[in-house]
Order: structure tokens, then C-alpha cells, then sequence
């Protein structure tokens, strides 16, 4: 009695050691925009809202699959990873635009919210709050207030609903990931990630080596990178290549002879007189100095950035232009896409320096000529944000591991956001990674039926000889 006893007790354990491993299915909720039919495909799982405690607090993961339009394909997989952070996938729109997509020929599509984003048990969003704060008139000292007072309103409500932001961050997500991948039973994986979804890839690929086929990174953001330092970097060396090339392409030399001096000009009179519009008749908004500057910056993510940019400085100058309107629409429908709490959970966690002082960043500010001053909303945000939470991931742990993995690398000249540098910095831990420097304006943009193609490509035969002649390269 005493043996068949052992046996039953070595059962449940083993049974529920097992259970352990493969993620609890649920049904997902608030989909019913999703079309009807076999082609797509629904579902959610639970995992743990810190992994290092997988018996506590569990959170939702809710997963789209569009399936191949080639039943019989044997193809792996693509699953992709939204930017932001805090972009949702799950959304109308893009599986519309994915069903249509050339990528589905041949294999399955894998769409996800990352966790506290859209319909994974998303953290409340402090995004269109924020947004507010931006059309105010307010200086550099004001905004910093209204920053702080916002980002302490919003972690009192995360602390009413029993979250904690500190696990929202991307090594949380990557174990997301992974039990996402034992949930839905396939072989291996093809990864794609644009903008911050490239880090999660990224990491993903160093924690589930055995499950990746290939990797695609668009427009890559760093592990080891600074929140705010980097975005001065950035922006700096993207204007300043807007201005050169403004200064060597006739058309635009002939148009805007002077623009760099034509930008500080432009900045300066915001600063004496800011300019107050009405955007969608309902809202107005008042652009200072600070503001002008972090509307220029957002402009630069277009890929028409080398036309529109000149003729932004000019609306400045001149008191108004339709692109004013534009660039403000362009901000305000990225709000309304993202979800700023998350992006702040995450970046606290990994692109966050608490030895940067207001003090230490106005002397950083000195190696930009270019940004004569504050960068508006990003500054107050990373100052005001340093108590949203306390985890912060050692400096010495934000880098990726040395992988043998196939992974290409599209990186952008004129990215205001993750510039070639970036895909230098990729390529240091990757024996098999490819960087493709693309001539392009914007981030992430440029011709997307040839990118596309040669992502194809790659998925289908990492290992092979590919062909990028379509693709606007930039060679030195």
C-alpha cells in the first residue's frame, strides 16, 4: 500500500511540475472586431506577472495567428514585436493590412499585446494626460511640475489595482514570450521587431536560442542605451544631417539658402512669442521653444522628413503652415497608440540612470549645439520619472549575449530615434548578423515592398546569399 501510495504522490508531482511549464489557455475578451473565418485565429494565456515568482499574480497574453494562405506550407512562422514601448499590435488596422501582406503567402503570422499593453492586462495609460501637458504653455520648470504631479496620479492608481509597474519591462516580456512559443506548439520561430521591439527580439534570441529560425531587427534600440542622452544624441545627428543635406541637394539649397540659420531663428522666436493652434477644432495647442523642438524631432520619423523638415522650421518662423497641423496630428494619433505608462515601467527598468541629476543632463546638453534648449516632454519626463519605480536593471546586465543566430538588421541614415550606430552596436555580439544601412529618411521607413521582399527572403533561407539591390543603401 505504502509503494502504490509513492507512486500516486511521484504522479501529481510530476503531473504538476508539468503543469508548471505550458501556460493556462483562456478565452480572450473584446475581440469581436476580428474577422470570421479559419484564417484567424484567437486566444490568451496566463503567466506569471513576475516570473521569478510563478505561483503568484498571474496577468493575461492575448495572441492573434493569421494563418497561411498556403494551407500546406511548411514555413516557420513570423511573430512580431510591436515598438514603443507600449505599441499594441491588436489592433483592426493591422490585421487588416497583415491578411493582405505577402509575408502571409507561405507562413503563419503571430500577433501579440505585450504584457500591460492593449488586451494584456494593459496598466491604466497616462498617455493623452501627458499629451495635455504638452499643449500647455508651459516653461521647462512648470512642465517638470505638472510631469511629476501626473506620474505620481498614475502610480496611485497602478497601487489601486494591485499592479506593480516594476515587472513591466522587457525581460518580464521575453519570458512572456517563451511561454507563448511552448503554447503554441511550433518548431521554431521567425522574429520581427521594429523600433523598441527589435530589444525584446533581441533578448527573446539570447533566452530561446533552440526556438529562433531567423531574426529581422528594424531600426534597433539598445539594451545598454540612456532614455534621455540618447534621444540628444540622436536628434542632434539626424538634424544635422537634414541640414546638410539641404545644403548639397540644389532644390532645397535654392529654397531654404540659410536653414540652419533659419532653425535657431525659428526656436528663438518661440521662445519670445510661442505659436497657439487649433488642432481637429477641438484642442488647442501652444508650441514654445522646448515644444518646437520635440515636434521637429517627431517630424523626423516620416520618410519625407528631408522635405518636411525645412518646411516646418519655415512654419515656425513664419507663425503658420499647414505642416504645423500635421506633424500635430501625426503626435497626437502615436498617443493614441501607445501606452506611455508602459513605455515608462519599461525604460525605467532598463534605459533609465539614476545617476543622471537634473544637473549631470544640463551639462550633457552642452555637447549639443544643436538643441539650444530642453528637449520638451522627454526632459521632465525622465527627471519626473525617476520614482515610478525603484527596480532598475544593473548596468552591467543591460547587454545582449554573443549569438550565432541569422539576424538581419535594417537601420535607417536620417533616423532621428535608433541611427546607424545602433546596428553597428547590434552587430558587435552577432557572428551571422547582416546590416543593411539604408539611405532613407524616417524611422523605420523606406521602400517597404523591396524591405519586405528581402525579408521574405531571409526568413526563407537565413543562411543563403541575399539580394538587396532594390534597396536604397548607403555606402561611405
Amino acid at each position: 500500500m505504502r509503494k502504490i501510495n509513492f507512486y500516486i504522490i511521484v504522479f501529481l508531482l510530476t503531473f504538476a511540475c508539468k503543469a508548471q511549464k505550458y501556460p493556462k489557455s483562456i478565452q480572450p475578451q473584446g475581440l469581436d472586431w476580428l474577422p470570421e473565418g479559419k484564417d484567424v485565429q484567437a486566444g490568451a494565456i496566463l503567466v506569471p506577472e513576475n516570473h521569478d515568482e510563478p505561483d503568484g499574480k498571474q496577468i493575461q497574453i492575448t495572441y492573434i495567428v493569421l494563418k497561411a494562405k498556403d494551407s500546406i506550407s511548411d514555413a516557420f512562422p513570423m511573430i512580431f514585436f510591436s515598438g514603443g514601448p507600449g505599441g499594441n499590435s491588436l489592433s483592426k488596422g493591422m490585421v487588416g493590412f497583415l491578411l493582405e501582406h505577402p509575408m502571409r503567402n507561405e507562413r503563419d503570422i503571430i500577433l501579440f499585446d505585450q504584457r500591460g499593453i492593449g488586451y494584456s492586462s494593459a496598466l491604466p495609460d497616462m498617455s493623452f494626460d501627458a499629451f495635455d501637458i504638452l499643449a500647455k504653455d508651459a516653461d521647462e520648470e512648470e512642465e517638470l511640475v505638472l510631469m511629476t504631479d501626473l506620474i505620481f496620479k498614475y502610480k496611485k492608481k497602478c497601487e489601486a489595482q494591485d499592479i506593480k509597474p516594476e515587472y513591466y519591462n522587457s525581460i518580464q516580456n521575453a519570458k512572456d514570450v517563451g511561454m507563448l512559443f511552448k503554447h503554441l506548439g511550433y518548431k521554431k520561430y521567425n522574429l520581427f521587431g521594429g523600433s523598441y521591439g527589435t530589444r525584446i527580439a533581441r533578448i527573446v534570441q539570447d533566452m530561446f536560442p533552440n526556438y529562433i529560425h531567423s531574426s529581422v531587427l528594424d531600426s534597433p534600440a539598445p539594451l545598454s542605451g540612456d532614455f534621455l542622452l540618447n534621444r540628444l544624441d540622436s536628434y542632434s545627428l539626424a538634424l544635422g544631417r537634414i541640414f546638410e543635406y539641404c545644403e548639397n541637394d540644389p532644390e532645397c539649397k535654392k529654397k531654404y539658402p540659410i536653414l540652419k540659420e533659419d532653425y535657431f531663428e525659428a526656436i528663438s522666436i518661440l521662445e519670445q512669442k510661442p505659436l497657439t493652434v487649433n488642432m481637429n477644432d477641438s484642442i488647442n495647442v501652444t508650441i514654445n521653444a522646448q515644444d518646437g523642438i520635440y515636434l521637429l524631432r517627431r517630424l523626423l520619423y516620416q520618410g519625407n522628413s528631408r522635405e518636411k523638415a525645412p518646411e516646418l522650421i519655415k512654419a515656425y518662423k513664419e507663425g503658420s503652415g499647414e505642416v504645423i497641423n500635421e506633424v500635430l496630428q501625426f503626435e497626437y494619433e502615436l498617443t493614441g497608440g501607445l501606452n506611455l505608462s508602459m513605455l515608462l515601467s519599461v525604460e525605467k527598468f532598463e534605459n533609465f540612470n539614476p545617476a543622471n541629476t537634473a544637473e549631470v543632463i544640463l551639462k550633457d546638453y552642452e555637447k549639443y549645439p544643436l538643441i539650444p534648449v530642453k528637449l520638451g516632454f522627454f526632459d521632465a519626463f525622465y527627471i519626473a520619472g525617476m520614482n515610478w519605480h525603484t527596480n532598475n536593471l544593473p548596468l552591467e546586465e543591460r547587454i545582449f549575449q554573443d549569438s550565432d543566430l541569422p539576424t538581419l538588421i535594417f537601420v535607417n541614415r536620417f533616423d532621428p530615434v535608433t541611427p546607424p550606430k545602433n546596428g553597428v552596436l547590434f552587430m558587435e555580439n552577432l557572428s551571422k548578423g547582416k546590416l543593411l544601412i539604408l539611405d532613407e529618411g524616417g524611422h523605420g521607413d523606406g521602400n517597404r515592398e523591396c524591405k519586405d521582399q528581402v525579408m521574405i527572403d531571409f526568413m526563407n533561407n537565413p543562411k543563403g546569399q541575399l539580394n538587396t539591390s532594390c534597396l536604397n543603401l548607403y555606402v561611405e
